[in-house]
């Protein structure tokens, strides 16, 4: 998960997946989200594998989505993520599922995340803090993914108050 900017991972929807009415069945978009935020962490090369390692987790404090259309049985779908807000323990991420391969463009844009464009069948807002695994408490997130992430430190982060909340919104028109 790199510091404002977006990473993409492709999956194809599984016979699995599907439930009896021919669609992706409701908790498995919350795994292709988990999917997709572990693709984004092996991306900057703090894969969740060496967090635990480490004895540290990001355990989901807080989700809020939106289902927008359905996925069916041999479609590919895109599951964006990315890393919008950081505090000394938790960090607020906006994943969405769609499927239309995203241009360069979309991967960049700093708006609009969050709007349900045509192609976009999942939004997410997910509030992850990182714990201690031994006594299950929160402790900061890892310095080696904050340096790896490109995140401002935490004294930086104090100036940026855009940058800090981690609080989640509801889904609307004005989200981004």
């Amino acid at each position: 998960m790199r510091w404002n900017s977006t990473s993409c991972l492709s999956i194809d929807v599984q016979f699995e997946d599907i439930d009896g009415g021919g669609v992706v069945h409701h908790p498995n978009y919350l795994k292709y989200l988990e999917r997709g935020r572990c693709q984004a962490m092996r991306e900057i090369g703090v894969p969740f594998e060496e967090c635990l390692k480490d004895g540290v987790a990001f355990v989901v404090a807080e989700l809020n989505s939106k289902y927008l259309r359905p996925l069916q049985f041999g479609q590919r779908v895109f599951v964006l993520t990315r890393l919008v807000a950081m505090r000394k323990s938790s960090l607020k991420v906006y994943q969405k599922i769609v499927t239309q391969p995203p241009t360069d463009k979309d991967l960049a844009a700093e708006e609009g995340f969050l709007n349900g464009a045509v192609g976009t069948s999942f939004l997410a807002q997910i509030r992850l803090v990182a714990v201690d695994l031994k006594n299950a408490k929160p402790i900061f997130v890892p310095e080696s993914l904050r340096l790896a992430g490109g995140c401002p430190s935490h004294d930086e982060l104090a100036s940026m108050p855009a940058w800090t909340d981690v609080r989640l919104t509801p889904f609307n028109q004005e989200n981004n």
